[in-house]
């Protein structure tokens, strides 16, 4: 039996990399942008927000948790724990959509989209995480 901390790392190659922080700089690109205008109070989220059945000023506290798990993404220690978290945040986003009876491709899927951008470049920038979840052939 092999442990998987002893396997050897594959080592990442340039276009591994780039193709990682591709897509993590365009998720984050995206959640700086929807933290931003939650956080400011956009009459949009207010009015996303109530189509939704939250609560009114839900934005401004929904926004202070993204931006958290974010920067939990972001930060090179704690990016696999932010990126769980963006996986049950965006899960959360997807029953919101589902309960709502919103389209499938274009709102209830748009959570877990996002949560793909996040795990997909966490995975293309970590080795280790790719050993530990290797695509086999």
């Amino acid at each position: 039996m092999t442990d998987i901390a002893a396997t050897a790392a594959p080592p990442n190659g340039k276009a591994t990399t780039i193709a990682g922080w591709t897509l993590t700089g365009l998720f984050a690109a995206f959640m700086v942008f929807d933290v931003g205008i939650k956080l400011v109070g956009h009459p949009e989220v207010a009015k996303s927000a109530a189509q939704l059945g939250l609560p009114p000023g839900s934005g401004f506290g929904i926004g202070l948790m993204e931006g958290a798990i974010l920067a939990l993404y972001l930060f090179p220690r704690t990016a696999m724990l932010g990126a769980v978290l963006v996986a049950a945040l965006m899960g959360g986003t997807c029953a919101v959509h589902l309960l709502n009876e919103n389209p499938l491709f274009s709102h209830m899927l748009f959570g877990p989209y996002l949560a793909l951008f996040a795990w997909g470049g966490l995975w293309l920038r970590d080795a280790k995480l790719r050993a530990l979840f290797p695509i086999r052939r």
